[in-house]
C-alpha cells in the first residue's frame, strides 16, 4: 500500500523549556516531523510514501514534481525518487544558483533534471508539466506526476496516518488544537481527516505561509478529504471546522520577517531548537499567538514539518 521511508514513529515532546522560556500559559507539546529521516527529513516524505509506491506500481522511472527553488518538498522528492532508481526532474520557481546553496545543492547531487521557472510560468505549471512529459516519454522514459508539495488526495493519506501514530503518543482529547504550517493544504487536510476518522473534535489551526488568500486552502482542504473517498476515507468536514489563519505569512512566501529571524535565532541559542524560515518558524510564531490568546490552561500540539536545509541556503541572515 505505501513504501516504507519514514525512521520508525517520530517522537512527541512536551516543550515545558519554551513554556518557561517565552511565559506561555498553556501546555506545548511537538511532534518532531523534522525527524522522519536525514536527506527525506520533514513532512513531505510521509505523503511520497504513497504517492512514490503509486509511481512504482505504474512502471515508472521518472519522477516530476514542483516547488520554490529551496522547496523541501522537491528534495524529499529528489532524495527518495534517486534511492529507488528513479530520475527526479524538478521545476523550481526562481533563477539557477551559481552555487547551489540549501537544498538545491542536496537536489543537484543527487542528479536531478532542474527546469527553473518565472513565477508567471509557474501559474501554468500544469500545461509545462504536459509539454516536458511528453518530451521525455518521446525519449523512452516513464513519468510519474507528483503536485507541488504532495498535496493531493493520496499524499494526504500519509497525514491520516501520522494522526493515527501521535494518537498513541498523547491523549487527543486533551488536545485544544493542533497547528501546522500550511503552504500546499495536504498535510492540514491529512491530519483534520484523521481525526475525524478515529472521532476527535480536536481543532486544527492551519498558518497560512504563503500570500495566497486563506479562502484557496480552505476549498482545497474540502476538495482533498473528498477525494479521500477513493481510498475509502469517508468523513464529512463542515466549513466551520476549518481554520486557516493568514496574519503570519511574512514579507513574501519562503522570507521571514524580523520577528521569525529572531525567533529562529533565539530557540536555535536557547536549547538546540531549530525552525525554518520557510514554514516552521511562521507557524510557531502564529502558534504562540493565537495559543496566548485563546488556549490559556490548555494543551496544543504543534506539528514541527522540517527545513532544516533552507537555512545553508542564506546562512548571513542568522549569524548577525
Amino acid at each position: 500500500m505505501k513504501l516504507k521511508f519514514i525512521n520508525g514513529v517520530t517522537p512527541v515532546n512536551r516543550l515545558e523549556w519554551i513554556e518557561e522560556y517565552l511565559g506561555l500559559p498553556f501546555e506545548l507539546f511537538c511532534k518532531h516531523d523534522e525527524l522522519t529521516g536525514f536527506i527525506t527529513s520533514g513532512n513531505k516524505i510521509r505523503k511520497l510514501e504513497y504517492l512514490l509506491k503509486d509511481a512504482l506500481e505504474k512502471k515508472a522511472d521518472t519522477v516530476f514534481t514542483c516547488g520554490g527553488i529551496q522547496s523541501n518538498h522537491c528534495r524529499a522528492t529528489a532524495m527518495a525518487a534517486r534511492s529507488l532508481g528513479m530520475q527526479p526532474v524538478l521545476f523550481l520557481r526562481g533563477r539557477p544558483m551559481e552555487i547551489p546553496q540549501g537544498n538545491v545543492l542536496l537536489d543537484t547531487m543527487v542528479g536531478s533534471d532542474i527546469h527553473y521557472v518565472t513565477k508567471e510560468e509557474y501559474s501554468r505549471i500544469d500545461e509545462i508539466f504536459a509539454k516536458k512529459k511528453e518530451e521525455y516519454e518521446n525519449k523512452g522514459r516513464k513519468v510519474y506526476l507528483i503536485p507541488e508539495g504532495g498535496s493531493n488526495a493520496l499524499g494526504a493519506r500519509g497525514y491520516v496516518d501520522a494522526v493515527k501514530e501521535l494518537s498513541g503518543q498523547i491523549n487527543l482529547d486533551g488536545v485544544e488544537a493542533i497547528f501546522t504550517a500550511v503552504g500546499s493544504a495536504g498535510t492540514y487536510a491529512g491530519i483534520l481527516a484523521g481525526l475525524r476518522i478515529l472521532g476527535y473534535n480536536t481543532g486544527v489551526i492551519g498558518i497560512n505561509v504563503t500570500k495566497d488568500p486563506s479562502s484557496i486552502f480552505v476549498e482545497k482542504t474540502k476538495r482533498l478529504i473528498g477525494e479521500m473517498r477513493e481510498y475509502e476515507i469517508d468523513v464529512s468536514i463542515d466549513d466551520g471546522e476549518i481554520e486557516i489563519v493568514d496574519d503570519f505569512s511574512g514579507p513574501a512566501y519562503a522570507v521571514p520577517s524580523e520577528e521569525d529571524i529572531e525567533l529562529i535565532k533565539s530557540l536555535a541559542r536557547e536549547r538546540a531548537f531549530f525552525l525554518d524560515p520557510v514554514y516552521t518558524a511562521k507557524a510557531f510564531r502564529g502558534m504562540l499567538q493565537i495559543s496566548r490568546e485563546r488556549f490559556a490552561g490548555k494543551r496544543v500540539v504543534f506539528i514541527h514539518t522540517g527545513g532544516l536545509f533552507k537555512l545553508f541556503d542564506n546562512p548571513a541572515t542568522y549569524v548577525k
